[in-house]
């Protein structure tokens, strides 16, 4: 059993490292031709150029990861059964579910490395190849193109409301702030305006402003202030982001972004479903391997190199569809964002199961 397992798995391997390349080399062909023209018309660089071309590799690397193992299950399985290898396994009275653990080993392995790439490696991949191309070769500039926001309104805690009119400085300083705070009925009971709010040494302060306390009996009671300090625990940063796509977000930073939605109460379901897709769709790369594995076995023999080009191609945009279709339910929030995100994976789950089904049967 050692030995066929060895045997399987280094078949397996060579055609999962031939149909890899050769996939990669499709892609990049295809997005070399349309983007080399544009960068020309611009006077690109070559090393710059070649930079671009090194973080986009990495993309489609990421891409092509889930479809070279689903073609390379179902080239290994139709070379083994034209020959005649899948009845000696048969004939030797050995289950073909336990054959095909080199598969499942793979749909594994792959997923793990799509994981990995997917928590860090890819965003920053996306982040530069977006970069070189929109910022050093459309337009020319470098350095990171950073923009403050505006007209903020954010909830602290549960009993103070902050306003701001104009953010600068990187987020360090906070013009025209209001700050309401509530009592535990939630009534107001005082008010601080404030010309700025300026973050030094780790602390916020109020700069130029008065205090207004609502007293019980209905009247006010102003304190002018120079400096007052105020227990905010927001980073500059919080105020400033750059231009950027949620894809550009590694894994961590779409978990603090989102905890930090919801410490201000702020819509995140968008965010939620990227962050759980980051995970989700790597996990589909082994489950097209495990339902590559029972019509690879059924189909073995009439499965060639274009037929089963054309299956993977198939099979794959069958599940981004799919998938796209979950993601913008749980976007739109329709579906719950773990729902959404496992959508796709799911119903591949649940056909693979049947497909295994049939061929126990038979």
């Amino acid at each position: 059993m050692r030995i066929l397992t060895r045997y399987i798995a280094s078949e397996l391997f060579k055609i999962f490292l031939l149909c890899f390349i050769s996939l990669e080399a499709i892609y990049g062909v295809i997005d070399s031709v349309e983007k080399i023209k544009d960068f020309l018309s611009h006077h690109a660089a070559l090393p710059l150029i070649g930079q671009y071309f090194f973080y986009r590799s990495i993309e489609v690397s990421f891409r092509v990861l889930p479809m070279s193992g689903l073609l390379a299950t179902l080239l290994t399985l139709g070379i083994l059964s034209k020959n005649h290898e899948l009845t000696a396994i048969r004939a030797a009275g050995i289950s073909l579910v336990k054959a095909t653990k080199p598969f499942l080993a793979l749909g594994v392995l792959i997923s793990l490395i799509s994981i990995a790439m997917n928590y860090q490696l890819v965003p920053y991949a996306y982040q530069m190849t977006d970069y070189i191309k929109d910022v050093r070769i459309d337009q020319g500039k470098s350095g990171n193109v950073t923009f403050e926001l505006n007209n903020v309104w954010f909830r602290h805690g549960n009993q103070d409301i902050y306003g701001a009119r104009t953010i600068r400085d990187g987020g360090n300083e906070l013009d025209k702030v209001v700050l309401y705070h509530l009592d535990s009925t939630f009534h107001l009971s005082w008010q601080v305006d404030a010309k700025t709010l300026r973050y030094h040494q780790g602390l916020w302060s109020f700069r130029d402003g008065h205090l207004t306390r609502f007293l019980p009996d209905g009247s006010l009671k102003i304190e002018s202030f120079q400096k007052m300090d105020t227990t905010l625990t927001r980073r500059p940063v919080d105020f400033t982001y750059e231009k950027t796509r949620m894809t550009h977000l590694s894994y961590p930073e779409l978990d603090r972004y989102i905890a930090l939605l919801e410490k201000s109460h702020l819509p995140r379901e968008k965010y939620e479903v990227t962050r759980d897709a980051m995970i989700a769709f790597p996990i589909a790369a082994f489950l097209m391997v495990l339902m590559a594995i029972p019509f690879g076995i059924r189909e073995g023999r009439q499965v060639g190199i274009a037929k089963g080009f054309g299956i993977s191609l198939l099979l794959s945009m069958s599940y981004w569809t799919i998938y796209s279709l979950g993601l913008a339910l749980g976007k739109g929030g329709v579906l719950l964002p773990w729902i959404s995100a496992w959508f796709a994976n799911m119903i591949v789950f649940f056909v693979s199961i049947s497909l295994f089904l049939l061929l126990n049967r038979s």
